[in-house]
């Protein structure tokens, strides 16, 4: 019996779900002896996509419970998450205390190698003319966890230079404020806006991409042309290909019954 591979996102409600189809359709490719299972770690996304699009998604917890019923010891479980913060640990509370074995999945930054290697994968926006910057916007968090934006932000600029800039659109730094200022005294007139997200959902409809109170309308009050990058990291196959590297690491742990 081949251990299952269950993948845990925190969840979208949003036509960003298509993130998500593109990487489990690279799983199945990647891993076609393996059964792939899904769960979405927020309960509050679960039930709206459930009243929403008639689909039922499942908490990791109840994938166990369903795993252990049809006799498995042991499973994959891949964080789909950036960095490992709250979700991430509470994902590893539950795979803790569930009925079956479970070895982890690392998120996708998770090492200086994977900060590094999401540079190189997202090099295509900063392809754009020299008085464009580049501006990544993640979620935020204040876990401990927060200093990876960081880390991800100094790999960006040794590796593009002044253009390339980071930032949060919640818990966290650098905050919008601090970018706009930054990225307007070094002379830039324009700017591309991108998630910093595996999912381009309600967050880069609303906080990055919205007309009042968004990052967009932040830059363009101060003289700015701003484009827009919709697509989340998810869509990236290059992006699913390293969390596929970090499940593999997690099957190497998984020992023969």
């Amino acid at each position: 019996m081949n251990t299952p591979i269950i993948l845990a996102a925190f969840g979208t409600s949003t036509r960003a779900m298509a993130a998500y189809d593109d990487i489990d359709a690279y799983y199945k490719k990647t891993f076609p002896g393996h059964d792939i299972h899904w769960a979405f770690t927020s309960r509050m996304v679960a039930s709206k996509v459930r009243k929403k699009a008639g689909r039922e998604v499942l908490h990791p917890y109840q994938v166990f419970d369903l795993l252990h019923q049809a006799g498995h010891e042991w499973a994959v479980l891949q964080s789909l998450h950036l960095t490992c913060g709250h979700e991430f640990y509470r994902l590893v509370d539950d795979a803790k205390t569930g009925p079956i074995r479970v070895s982890m999945g690392l998120p996708l930054l998770s090492s200086p190698e994977d900060c590094m290697e999401v540079a190189e994968i997202i090099e295509p926006l900063f392809q754009g003319p020299e008085d464009q910057a580049v501006v990544l916007v993640g979620h935020g968090t204040d876990h401990p966890a927060w200093s990876m934006y960081t880390a991800m932000a100094s790999v960006l600029k040794k590796t593009y230079g002044e253009k390339a800039f980071v930032g949060v659109v919640e818990e966290g730094i650098p905050e919008q404020e601090d970018v706009v200022q930054e990225v307007r005294d070094k002379g830039f007139k324009r700017v591309l806006l991108a998630p910093f997200m595996l999912v381009s959902g309600v967050h880069f409809e609303e906080d990055l991409a919205g007309e009042e109170d968004s990052w967009k309308s932040a830059f363009e009050e101060q003289g700015l042309q701003v484009e827009l990058h919709a697509q989340g990291l998810g869509q990236n196959p290059k992006v699913a290909s390293l969390f596929t590297r970090h499940t593999m690491g997690a099957l190497d742990m998984v020992q023969p019954s």
